[in-house]
């Protein structure tokens, strides 16, 4: 490569770099905005403003209000992942016990951000009525809720337990479940205890771990049925 396109070909890297800096400053710009003020409280040029950019740098990036909020949207979901992620990693004790780090942090997200809760209501209830842009915000719902299952499908079977119900049946119950109970939460805070959810989703999974048939059969080691064979033949006698 020439020193011609090698310079060439660092300028459009730094001008990539910078290009996805600029999305990544408007996105933040544009959640601390919609928190404050609502969806439709907002407006483009407070969230430029906030940015430090033109209302021309959002039209550059997204089409208009409505994709600016499915990019903060997609970002909150890519978060709420890795939180999901952090505690399949750390959290110990049994699947009832583990399952229930989940619902937990959901309550303590809850109460140090309740406005991403209302400002999500409010998006559904704008997009409702436009069917490209309900099933744009599902598509993102979703990423997370998969998220969700993967996590639980993989503690169950990592401790040898049958689901009663598909993985991402029970992840979009329990999902809709916390945010039932956010709802109730942020209408009479005093109405719903902070553990109730997790002694929810606690008694759940115990509930299944008793429950008749749950468990894999454990595999029959190989020295076990050699054992069994020749006892069944007689030392071995391969009659």
């Amino acid at each position: 490569m020439s020193s011609i396109d090698s310079g060439s070909g660092r300028s459009r890297s730094r001008q990539q770099e910078r290009k996805a800096q600029t999305r990544t400053e408007l996105v933040a710009a544009a959640r601390t905005v919609f928190a404050h003020r609502g969806f439709h409280g907002a407006s483009l040029e407070q969230i430029a403003r906030e940015a430090g950019y033109s209302t021309g740098a959002i039209y550059w990036h997204f089409s208009g209000k409505d994709d600016l909020f499915l990019a903060v949207f997609e970002d909150y979901a890519t978060v709420r992942v890795r939180e999901w992620e952090d505690i399949h990693e750390h959290a110990e004790g049994d699947l009832p016990r583990r399952a229930r780090a989940y619902a937990d942090q959901w309550m303590e997200r809850l109460r140090r951000d309740p406005e991403f809760m209302v400002l999500t209501l409010e998006f559904l209830v704008h997009a409702w009525r436009n069917p490209p842009l309900r099933e744009a915000f599902g598509d993102r719902a979703a990423f997370g809720r998969l998220a969700l299952a993967r996590v639980l499908e993989h503690d169950a079977s990592a401790q040898g337990i049958v689901l009663p119900m598909p993985a991402e049946e029970i992840a979009a119950v329990l999902r809709e479940l916390g945010s039932g109970l956010a709802l109730a939460k942020l209408a009479d805070p005093d109405a719903i205890p902070d553990q109730s959810f997790g002694d929810f989703v606690e008694l759940f999974f115990t509930l299944v771990l008793k429950s008749e048939g749950n468990r894999q059969p454990a595999p029959v080691s190989r020295p076990e049925s050699a054992a069994q064979d020749r006892g069944a033949h007689g030392n071995g006698d391969p009659r």
